[in-house]
């Protein structure tokens, strides 16, 4: 079945210090797959942090900012603006900042796992 989402139709909540929403959960297989509407207020930085079994795919809808990855091997930077796409994996620390104006995010979670995020600090 079809299912039709509107981004700024979709209702959010406040969590530590930026907003969200799971608007979908998906079932593929055996695992589910997480669909997240999430807003970064301007000149803000979500919490560094990591997930140990969840890729993160991120969708970039509107706003500038600023990720960082940190992966074993190495630390990147990456800008991003409406458009942009990340890729990150489990266990690669990251943190994500609103530059000038509010970042709108879709983020995809696979699997999803709601209690799979390790805060750093």
């Amino acid at each position: 079945m079809v299912k039709f989402f509107n981004f700024d139709n979709i209702a959010v909540v406040e969590r530590e210090n930026y907003f969200r929403s799971i608007f979908e959960v998906l079932e593929v297989s055996s695992e589910q797959i997480g669909l997240l509407k999430v807003i970064i207020p301007s000149n803000t930085t979500a919490r560094k942090h990591y997930h140990r079994e969840h890729f993160e795919i991120f969708i970039f809808l509107r706003g500038r900012g600023r990720v960082l990855v940190e992966s074993q091997r190495n630390t990147n930077e990456y800008y991003v603006t409406e458009g942009s796409i990340l890729i990150i994996e489990p266990g690669e620390k990251h943190t994500v900042e609103a530059l000038d104006k509010p970042l709108e995010i879709v983020v995809i979670k696979v699997p999803h796992k709601p209690e799979d995020k390790v805060l750093e600090g």
